[in-house]
């Protein structure tokens, strides 16, 4: 046998003998409870090496906090037995210096811009002479070494890593955690994909693969099925703290994956399609700057509209430009009120009715160390002052009735927002604006860093805006999401409109096609046969 399931209510998954587990790396009952409550309960499981394991499940399954388990961050709870094996030598947890090493490559990648890419892969020990001068010389030999055992080579170590394309970046991070996992050890790249267009992606798996092939051990996590499918060998499901599955991907699917990870099956992810209406409610016109180059175009009332395109190529800026971001010029209508676009600002934009939720939200769009009422509240404290006092036992109960409604998990108004998971994160933003009543709501990767249950639950809340009369314009490269979301989608090219798909159009392959077609006309019917 290849892999095995295990019931919810198991607290160990059973090894089967044929398989040999004598190298890479073993996890055993990894167990960690929070005043009382078990948060991760007798969890193990196998990375053997040179293969890539994926960690699944939603956010507050477990994940986070078997990679601080791992990392030395939390200790296990007493007296569990929490081990890590690594090539028959095992080690119990906490792990202790010299015995184990894991390096875990987490989302915000943890570099400085500032610095060049050799400090930044060297910044734990610079070498230098007896008089303390860093040797430079030394310094990007080692560094051009660590870059090519990645198979990122093309790096200039001497680059300063805010000049660095995303992938660029990630591979630094990944070569930097690498050199201390050289002789044993694991390596957890944490979303670390979560921010890179998809020809990135593939990119970084050169890396990932290259890193394999030398027997290192990967645990890569990640809510994109078609990545996990894409770089992993087996796949591991926590839910609810506990392991529920550990399967080889070839013997599975990504429905009994979803099934696993949320616990029922997802056969309505996406909402229906509904009818959008016949009035004009936003209109743009010859939008161009800020890699906007002559862009027209208008949306309907209750229309969802996709905007995708190659990374780069001007589609993910035209939220931006409706939102009063950027030196762009141009015209915009909404409901018949025009206004340059030149003159917009996010206030100007807001009193239009727009509505913005960026793709970086704990950069653009919310206050980490503020609480999830103080960010859902936000635009709506007037409504809570009583004679220029704020009535916060109000503000409470709003907040507190609002976040129940949209299925914050933890569903605790006073709780801070930057503790929040990615998709309870994304929930409080929605709730802030939907709750606004918006005319147009502007979205830039709502999905990004969201598990599959928390995605059922925006894209409900997306198409609910929608049939109420809220126009849409969804920015994303997730052509899926596109295909059974979207009225019409916009497939931009070099900055501006390069085609257009309408109604039976809107496929996930004839999108994928367009994004990557040349010498494409505008126009639906032209735009389907070329494809």
């Amino acid at each position: 046998m290849t892999g095995v399931k295990t019931d919810a209510n198991e607290t160990a998954l059973t090894l089967h003998s044929d398989e040999r587990w004598d190298s890479g790396v073993q996890l055993l009952h990894l167990t960690k409870s929070f005043a009382g409550r078990k948060v991760l309960d007798d969890v193990g499981f196998k990375v053997p090496s040179g293969t890539v394991v994926g960690l699944l499940g939603q956010n507050g399954s477990g994940k986070s906090t078997l990679i601080k388990l791992l990392a030395g961050y939390h200790d296990p709870d007493h007296g569990c037995g929490a081990a890590v094996v690594v090539r028959g030598s095992r080690s119990d947890l906490p792990i202790r210096a010299g015995e184990f090493t894991v390096a875990a490559v987490h989302q915000d990648l943890a570099l400085v811009d500032a610095a060049s890419v050799a400090e930044n892969l060297l910044i734990a020990g610079l070498p230098s002479n007896r008089v303390r001068t860093i040797r430079w010389s030394t310094v990007h030999q080692k560094a051009r070494r660590m870059l090519a055992a990645c198979g990122a080579a093309d790096i200039d170590p001497r680059t300063l890593v805010g000049e660095l394309r995303p992938v660029q970046r990630a591979a630094v991070a990944i070569a930097r955690a690498v050199e201390s996992i050289r002789d044993g050890g694991l390596l957890i790249l944490d979303e670390v994909t979560a921010f890179l267009p998809n020809d990135a992606v593939e990119q970084l798996f050169g890396v990932v693969r290259e890193l394999t092939s030398q027997g290192i051990s990967v645990l890569f996590v990640s809510h994109r099925m078609e990545e996990v499918f894409d770089i992993c060998d087996r796949a591991v499901v926590l839910r609810s703290g506990r392991l529920v599955s550990d399967v080889r991907l070839a013997d599975t699917s990504e429905a009994a994956l979803i099934t696993d990870i949320v616990g029922e099956s997802l056969d309505w992810l996406y909402p229906d399609k509904h009818p959008a209406g016949h009035k004009v409610q936003l209109a743009a016109s010859a939008l161009r700057g800020d890699g906007l180059k002559g862009v027209t175009f208008d949306a309907k009332e209750g229309e969802i509209v996709g905007l995708t395109g190659l990374k780069g190529m001007g589609y993910e800026r035209l939220v931006y430009a409706l939102y009063g971001e950027g030196d762009v010029v141009g015209s915009l209508a909404i409901d018949g009120t025009r206004a340059a676009v030149k003159s917009l600002s996010p206030r100007r934009a807001l009193q239009m009715g727009i509505r913005l939720v960026p793709s970086e939200r704990l950069k653009n769009g919310a206050v980490a160390s503020a609480t999830v009422r103080e960010n859902a509240s936000l635009p709506h404290l007037g409504q809570f002052f009583q004679n220029g006092v704020l009535n916060g036992r109000a503000e409470r109960r709003w907040a507190s009735e609002v976040i129940s409604s949209y299925r914050v998990d933890p569903p605790q108004p006073d709780q801070l927002y930057g503790t929040l998971s990615g998709g309870n994160q994304q929930k409080v933003l929605l709730a802030r604006w939907l709750e606004t009543k918006p005319k147009i709501l502007l979205l830039d990767e709502p999905t990004q860093g969201v598990d599959v249950g928390a995605r059922r639950e925006i894209f409900s809340r997306i198409v609910a805006a929608a049939q109420q009369g809220v126009t849409i314009l969804y920015a994303t490269t997730e052509a899926q999401d596109l295909a059974e979301l979207c009225h019409r989608v916009l497939i931009f090219r070099d900055g501006g409109i390069a085609g257009e798909l309408c109604d039976s159009e809107v496929t996930e392959t004839n999108i994928s096609r367009l994004c990557w077609a040349t010498g494409i006309e505008r126009g639906g019917s032209d735009i389907a046969a070329t494809a």
